[in-house]
């Protein structure tokens, strides 16, 4: 939701390219995920959004632990959900995760959007690595179920993020 420092590199997005792309993804009825990688990067979407580029429904993402954005800690949930609007789905992504800490963090937060595979990292637990993306998948089940909550059927999720199945 805004350019970035990633490591020694700048990743460029502009907010009038950010209209854009909200406009095709009204027209090609995508619902979009706003991916939070700093932290005046959320007041931009709330901006956004109140300006009518981008409208319900959507997600946010906070993308933690890519170098030089908000850090893998639960002080950035903390400080990041602060600013949130209590009605949006919202998630997180661990870049590097070595445990499911931040994981169960979020879902104590209300994170209603919790994601694990091999992009992100193949570790479930300190040391304790999978072969298998599903692996990741079984044992993130398994976190959501013990902090007292059901994971989302496809159709569930499909509502839960207003995605209409065509």
């Amino acid at each position: 939701m805004g350019s970035v420092n990633f490591g020694e590199d700048v990743y460029i997005n502009r907010l009038p390219d950010i209209r854009y792309w909200a406009k095709r993804m009204r027209q090609t009825k995508t619902v979009p995920e706003m991916e939070i990688f700093d932290s005046g990067m959320l007041p931009a979407a709330r901006a956004l959004v109140a300006e009518g580029a981008i409208q319900p429904p959507y997600s946010i993402c906070f993308c933690l632990g890519f170098h030089w954005t908000l850090a893998p800690d639960p002080k950035s949930l903390f400080f990041m959900t602060a600013m949130m609007n209590e009605t949006v789905p919202w998630g997180v992504i661990h870049d590097g995760m070595t445990d499911f800490t931040l994981l169960a963090t979020a879902i104590g937060l209300g994170a209603s959007l919790v994601r694990v595979g091999f992009e992100d990292s193949i570790f479930w637990a300190p040391g304790q690595a999978v072969k298998h993306n599903v692996e990741l998948v079984q044992k993130l089940g398994e976190l959501v179920r013990l902090l007292g909550h059901a994971v989302a059927t496809p159709a569930e999720a499909r509502a839960i993020l207003g995605i209409r199945r065509v």
